[in-house]
């Protein structure tokens, strides 16, 4: 049964010493991680180079090539190998799809049976991510690689809630059923229940794996883009998908509340009502491509 948030007392202070432990001991992305990062990064890095990086980790080069040949790329024929990959997606799509696949690997321990509804998290996260894509091709499409970064952005932007979940479950768990009762976002119950909402612990997390900077300023200030001038516009992408993705059904639990846009944002988007259905029918189309990012999402669930 769900905990009685009448019986429950959480004490801040305990809570917060607790967590910065947490945030401390939680482990570096895997080795093979960092330098893939560190290659891509480089002029001279190659096709090939990355692929024997990758292939260095079975669990990972199969899971990349999953999503390679899903649906939602829609590629005629079946990509085999990882070189073939890069060549095609090119490194900072590449770049993107193992710093998911890796981060979500590494927060998706089991929960209780109550608190976040993962599947319905999971889901959130990739409708987010494909209404980066939507808002960012109709927003910024001068910029070459904001469709990709607002896809990883909002597919990525909630990592602090699966670690409060992950490693406080009970906790989380109250913060929910407070959600509910009050008639509360996720981050306001999170701010009274806990004294810390998932926006923060996302940015230490973006910090502690070293994330590029637009990375873990979408993650860190998705509801509040004013805090990060420098990266207004990809996270005003990931503001606007996340409030799609509620609005075309998929909210990441049915406890807590639609979070609105900000001010600055709205004005930023200056959409119309018919504009919007549209990018909510769009979102739902992308969605259903997605199959082989929600298999993977469920396995870890």
């Amino acid at each position: 049964m769900p905990p009685d948030i009448k019986s429950i007392r959480i004490d801040r202070a305990v809570f917060q010493q607790t967590l910065e432990k947490k945030l401390a001991d939680l482990p570096p992305l895997p080795a093979v991680v960092g330098r893939i990062m560190e290659t891509i990064n480089k002029p001279d890095a190659s096709a090939e180079e990355l692929n024997r990086l990758i292939s260095m980790d079975q669990g990972l080069s199969s899971k990349m090539l999953r999503i390679v040949n899903s649906a939602y790329y829609g590629f005629p024929k079946r990509i085999s190998t990882l070189t073939h990959a890069v060549v095609i997606l090119g490194f900072n799509t590449v770049r993107n799809l193992v710093l998911g696949v890796s981060a979500f690997g590494m927060l998706s321990h089991k929960s209780m049976p109550y608190g976040l509804d993962r599947l319905k998290f999971w889901e959130h996260s990739v409708a987010t991510a494909v209404g980066g894509q939507v808002v960012a091709s109709r927003r910024l499409p001068r910029l070459r690689q904001a469709v990709e970064e607002a896809f990883i952005g909002g597919l990525l932007h909630d990592i602090g809630t699966l670690f409060l979940d992950s490693y406080f479950p009970v906790q989380y768990a109250v913060a929910v059923a407070f959600a509910g009762r009050e008639s509360k976002t996720a981050r306001e119950a999170e701010a009274m229940v806990l004294g810390i909402d998932h926006m923060v612990v996302g940015r230490r997390i973006a910090e502690h794996w070293n994330f590029p900077a637009h990375l873990s300023a979408i993650i860190g200030w998705h509801h509040e883009p004013s805090g990060q001038k420098e990266h207004f516009d990809l996270i005003a992408c990931v503001q606007v998908a996340d409030w799609l993705a509620w609005q075309a059904g998929y909210r990441p639990s049915q406890h807590t509340q639609m979070p609105e846009l900000s001010p600055e944002v709205a004005e930023w988007l200056a959409w119309d009502e018919a504009t919007v259905a549209e990018a909510v029918a769009e979102v739902q189309k992308r969605f259903g491509d997605c199959t082989a990012l929600l298999q993977l999402a469920r396995e870890a669930a």
